[in-house]
């Protein structure tokens, strides 16, 4: 399904894909927001954004033209212990495509009048975020679970720390990570490894080893935890949260499991008993975070503000149900399916191959083989499942944030709820 290779220093993973005229590449680098300095949160951000803004032998336009203007999409992302860019493209275009992603990631430009656009562009930005309810609902949530540790920060930034960074800033930060040992290419089409290999050696030169990583790993999570944010819109934006599994634990499946069984889709128990059968909202859903060192468990509604008792009460009845009972075979057989058919579904096209194989590699420093992830998927049982459920949902140590036109009735509302679970 891939080989592995090391080219001085950075990983190449490589999957063929036979009989497409469509493949997908990407640089993946390990650096996120939780490894920033306080003084300069959004720095992985800000430079991401700056990397499409032209590098040493390709203006911004001619990096879109040559990519999207020849049919290909061009994108990149700042998770919080993850940097990438990538490309979908035709196959014919991998020469081009390949040579414009390593010479924007290892020669960006940088330049001083960009930066000054690009700040402002960063700056709409965070503004655009918090007026979006749900995105300003999990930003307060993650302060909860996560507080006085970066894994609770915008990985955006503020607009204190984006208005502050510099050229120097970015380019010591570029030239402090963006090196080959802390690379992670992925790719996959119909090619010979040797053809792509070849030109990736042409551009990857040994360097030295940059900055370590350094983070600090979250303290424990006690008591329960409401914040609330007043906001003149007419849906309220209601968000649970708990402490969860970090992607190095052996039940990071159990708890995939347990989110899919219930919020993770049409058939699961909290649309079916929130919105289905009580009419309380229109998006219901469930979603866990891995991290290194730390994970969480979420569950997020939108709803009428005067709802807010009944749907709290409803989604932590559920909660103790899974914890107490259970789940019958059937259930489990249909979760274990929908986590199959979505990867399944991802390896059957190049780009979430690509994905795949580099998000295994970055995490866990290999990659599980499908008959693996069947195998692990499988094994699990309904005890499991309940056993880590009341590992999870501890009702005294939740955090809830909750954003709409709601006052201070409203928190006091959530914590007399929570507190008839406790």
């Amino acid at each position: 399904m891939y080989q592995l290779t090391n080219i001085n220093g950075t990983t190449f993973i490589f999957s063929p894909f036979k009989g497409l005229e469509t493949a997908s590449l990407g640089v993946f680098i390990k650096i996120g927001s939780r490894f920033e300095h306080k003084r300069l949160r959004g720095i992985s951000h800000f430079l991401e954004h700056m990397v499409f803004k032209g590098s040493k032998d390709y203006s911004y336009r001619e990096i879109k033209r040559e990519i999207e203007g020849r049919g290909g999409a061009l994108n990149g992302f700042t998770s919080q212990e993850t940097t990438a860019y990538y490309a979908h493209f035709l196959k014919k275009n991998l020469p081009d495509t390949l040579d414009i992603l390593l010479d924007m990631v290892f020669y960006p430009r940088l330049a001083q009048n960009d930066i000054a656009k690009e700040r402002n562009v960063i700056l709409e930005e965070i503004k655009m975020y918090n007026d979006l309810p749900s995105s300003r609902a999990g930003s307060i949530l993650d302060k909860l679970i996560w507080p006085d540790n970066s894994l609770g920060e915008e990985i955006i930034g503020d607009v204190s720390t984006v208005s502050r960074i510099n050229r120097v800033d970015l380019s010591s930060f570029r030239s402090g990570y963006y090196r080959p040992s802390n690379l992670v290419i992925s790719c996959s089409g119909d090619y010979n490894h040797e053809k792509v290999l070849s030109l990736l050696k042409e551009k990857i030169k040994k360097i030295p080893q940059g900055v370590n990583l350094k983070y600090t790993a979250p303290r424990s999570l006690y008591g329960t935890h409401v914040k609330i944010e007043n906001k003149k819109i007419e849906q309220t934006h209601l968000c649970l949260g708990f402490r969860s599994v970090s992607y190095l634990s052996p039940k990071k499946f159990v708890a995939e499991l347990i989110s899919v069984i219930l919020g993770a889709n049409m058939s699961s128990r909290l649309f079916e008993e929130v919105r289905e059968k009580r009419a309380l909202c229109y998006e219901i859903s469930t979603d866990v975070r891995k991290y290194k060192d730390s994970g969480a468990f979420v569950v997020h509604a939108g709803l009428n503000k005067d709802k807010i008792k009944i749907a709290l009460l409803s989604i932590l009845k559920e909660l103790e149900k899974i914890k107490e009972t259970r789940v019958s075979d059937k259930e489990l057989m249909r979760a274990k399916d929908y986590i199959l058919g979505q990867i399944v579904m991802g390896l059957e096209r190049p780009q979430g191959r690509m994905f795949y194989l580099a998000e295994n590699y970055l995490s866990l420093g290999k990659i599980y083989s499908l008959e693996e992830i069947k195998e692990e998927i499988k094994k699990v049982t309904a005890e499991e499942i309940r056993k880590l459920s009341g590992e999870i949902f501890k009702f005294n140590n939740l955090c809830v944030s909750c954003v709409g036109d709601v006052d201070s009735k409203s928190e006091k509302i959530i914590a007399d709820v929570v507190g008839l679970f406790k």
